[in-house]
Order: structure tokens, then sequence, then C-alpha cells
């Protein structure tokens, strides 16, 4: 049963004003049939990042439209300068390897390049930039080595998958091309359909994850 609109935004108001790491000051909710709308600012990108899974986590969302924009988060900050930072920010993160991947900035904007074994490599060099403090954006061509990948990897996830308690009522189906995954059927929240992702992610020799799950609440 679908929440009234009045009843959703509340509840995801209620949950950006229950995270203490995001400054929701400046943003404004709207929902209409579970499509939840943000607007407004937030001082920094990671904000941005983190309304948009708040906001995806409240039950009865089944999509999310972030036009947030970020706002100025005081001083201005050259791109040499904010390319120097992201790049400390990478030497700094124990799952980044070292080297592995390079910065470029413009206006802001950063750009990640390079080449990781695991998908955790690549998110972990993308969440090290979003927490740096001028970067307005990230745009993230960080590839994964292609691995080996084994024979039975389809059904090594779909194991993995009967072992997530909150993929209980889930109907999901796996296959594999390659080194790509295809998830494919329907899961009951965001949260559900992000936790069949990331089981899929976490396989060897996986390069890409298509998902491709309908969200049924």
């Amino acid at each position: 049963m679908k929440k009234p609109n009045h009843l959703l935004e509340s509840d995801v108001r209620e949950e950006l004003d229950w995270d203490p790491a995001l400054d929701d000051g400046r943003i404004m909710v709207k929902a209409d049939d579970g499509r939840v709308t943000l607007s407004g600012a937030v001082p920094t990108y990671a904000d941005l990042v983190e309304a948009s899974e708040d906001a995806w986590s409240v039950g009865g969302v089944t999509l999310v439209d972030n036009q947030l924009l970020v706002g100025p988060g005081g001083e201005l900050v050259a791109d040499a300068d904010l390319a120097a930072r992201c790049v400390a920010a990478l030497d700094a993160d124990r799952f980044v390897p070292h080297g592995a991947v390079t910065v470029d900035a413009v206006d802001g904007w950063v750009g990640l390049n390079g080449r990781v074994r695991r998908h955790f490599q690549r998110l972990a060099a993308k969440h090290a930039v979003e927490r740096v403090n001028g970067v307005l954006g990230v745009t993230d061509n960080v590839v994964i080595s292609n691995d080996p990948i084994p024979t039975d990897v389809a059904e090594r996830i779909n194991k993995a998958l009967r072992r997530k308690s909150i993929l209980d009522g889930s109907v999901i189906e796996v296959s594999a091309s390659d080194h790509t995954i295809y998830l494919d059927g329907t899961t009951d929240s965001w949260a559900a359909s992000q936790t069949a992702e990331d089981t899929a992610w976490s396989a060897p020799g996986v390069g890409d994850v298509i998902n491709r799950l309908v969200i049924v609440p």
C-alpha cells in the first residue's frame, strides 16, 4: 500500500533531520505517488549524495529525483589546490591502492581515472573525494581489472543473496555474461535492491552489475 504524499514527505523530512552527518537546513522535499523530489541546496557534494541515500531508505519511496545544488561552501578553491586535496584524501584512504587513481579538477568538478581490482576500491576512491571541501561533483571513470571470473559465479551470488534476511520475499534472477552480472526480478525496497547489487559486486572477477530489479512496495 502506497503512503499518501503528505505522509511520505513527512517521513523523508524526518529521516533527513535524523541524519547527524547531513546539513539539511536548505533541503525541500516533495512527494508524488512514491516519487520524491529533493530541491534546494547543500553545502557539499557529500551532503548531496547523503540526502539521496537517506530519502531512498524511507519505506514507500520508489524513485528519488535529486535536484539539489551544491551551494557556496565558504572559500573558493583553485582547481590545482582542489586536485591536490583530493590526491591527499585518496592517499589517506586505506582501501584505495596507492597511485592507482589519478585526479583532475575543472571548475570544482573532479574526475577520477585509473584501474583497480575490486569494486569496493573504486567506491572508496569516490567516497574519499566526495568529502573534500570545494568539490562540486565527481565523474568516476575508474575501471575494474578483468580478473578471472568463476564459471559458477551466478550460483555463488544466488547463495549469497539467500543469506540476506532483507531479501526474504524478493524474487531475483541472477545471470552472467563475461564479467557482467545481471539482476532481474522484484524487491520491496530500495535498501533490498542495493543489498542485492552490493552482494553481486562482492563476487570475484565482476566488472559490472546491471541492476534491473523493480521495487514493489
